[in-house]
């Protein structure tokens, strides 16, 4: 029997175990987003691959089930669509849903959890307004479906000792691309941590992981496997810092026509480093990342990252965020496709939030998006300014 259908079992047994008859509250949170925006570089084309501009306009309703009983069980289910208009890009406009599953069972000395996710976004525009790494390469109409599932036990074997097993399969695949550069694949992944609390203000632990990937199309797979140690230091009730470093093992596959099949063995090290703080009106958090990633081009890159959030509460009404994020990305083996969107990445986001009242809140956005690609000369930039009205409607809640 293959992973993929090992992990698929066990999630429907933790699903069967998540289910519980119990009186408890439920609630429902519809909310409306209506976004429009200018961008002076839609599709992050290259300066001398006429970049094109235009106003755009996005209606993205949501809403979210959730239910819980205290200390037993919980459930949540989150359904968004995403419909964005673009005045003069042909081929730019997007029809998008998202949909996410999450569910737990506590016991006295255990937590089971279900994660199920399902997307389908065209041209690559993606949940929350990120910004995905694979767009800008192509100007071709892509429909891309990813379907993730992700079970997980955590069991407290003593007071200073948790142990978690996790699961995860994402399943990727595109539709309408004229480019055969995009492709199919399936990533699975097991990870099995275990922390220890040996003082107050002090966590250690270890994680070990094994994961999978496979694309039929570009012919490449490639399996990986992690061992690493992990401390966690807390500052104090509103802050910590963590670092988690280990060494990776890279088996890789590729079949070439005629050539036949060609193996690749890498090893390296993965690092994460984290730091958050919050206090009644700020908080701060940063993390910073070295690891390897399947890519939607059929490769392994290693991605380096570093992200920076801040946010503030200047007032009761007005709320000031920053993002700033950079990434790199190296490819370590797979197609040539792969290796030839290979990049460094920036992000700059700084948006002013105003609450109208209980129901509404305005906000105003700016975003640029550099990319500087390390063996071509397609390096591109985009700003882009957004006026956001959100609608939160009063939550419904009901206990039976």
């Amino acid at each position: 029997m293959s992973f993929k259908w090992k992990l698929r079992i066990f999630s429907v047994v933790l699903c069967a175990c998540s289910v519980g008859v119990h009186a408890a509250e439920w609630k429902s949170e519809p909310s409306l987003f209506l976004k429009g925006q200018y961008n002076d570089n839609v599709r992050l084309r290259a300066d001398n691959a006429n970049p094109e501009g235009s106003t755009g306009f996005t209606l993205e309703p949501r809403i979210k089930f959730a239910g819980e009983e205290l200390n037993l069980w919980d459930i949540a289910v989150d359904a968004r669509a995403k419909v964005t208009r673009y005045q003069d890009i042909e081929d730019g406009d997007s029809e998008n849903i998202f949909f996410v599953f999450d569910g737990g069972k506590q016991t006295e000395r255990s937590e089971w959890r279900l994660n199920a996710s399902l997307d389908r976004n065209i041209n690559l525009d993606t949940d929350f307004d990120t910004s995905n790494p694979d767009n800008g390469a192509f100007n071709d109409r892509t429909v891309r479906k990813t379907a993730s599932i992700s079970p997980s036990v955590a069991i407290d074997a003593s007071e200073i000792l948790r142990l978690t097993l996790f699961l995860n399969n994402t399943d990727v695949s595109f539709e309408e691309v004229t480019s055969l550069s995009y492709q199919d694949y399936t990533y699975s992944s097991l990870s099995f941590i275990a922390d220890w609390t040996v003082a107050q203000n002090h966590q250690l632990g270890f994680t070990s992981s094994y994961s999978e990937y496979e694309s039929p199309g570009s012919s490449f797979s490639f399996d990986k496997s992690i061992l690493q140690l992990d401390y966690t230091y807390i500052i104090n009730p509103n802050a910590s810092a963590a670092l988690s470093f280990g060494g990776r093992s890279l088996e890789s596959l590729r079949t070439v026509p005629v050539v036949g099949d060609l193996k690749n063995k890498d090893n390296g090290t993965v690092v994460k480093l984290s730091y958050s703080s919050r206090t009644e009106t700020a908080s701060h958090r940063f993390t910073a990342s070295r690891d390897v990633s399947p890519s939607s081009f059929g490769g392994a890159q290693e991605i380096r990252s570093a992200t920076y959030l801040y946010r503030i509460e200047n007032t009761e009404r007005f709320t000031t965020k920053l993002i700033l994020d950079a990434s790199e990305s190296s490819t370590i083996n797979g197609t040539l496709v792969s290796r030839f969107n290979d990049r460094i990445r920036y992000r700059v986001e700084p948006s002013l939030t105003y609450k109208l009242n209980r129901n509404w809140n305005l906000q105003f956005l700016y975003r640029y998006i550099g990319q500087d690609f390390t063996g071509n000369d397609r390096d591109s930039a985009a700003n882009a300014i957004f006026i956001n009205l959100f609608l939160h409607w009063p939550k419904l809640a009901t206990t039976y």
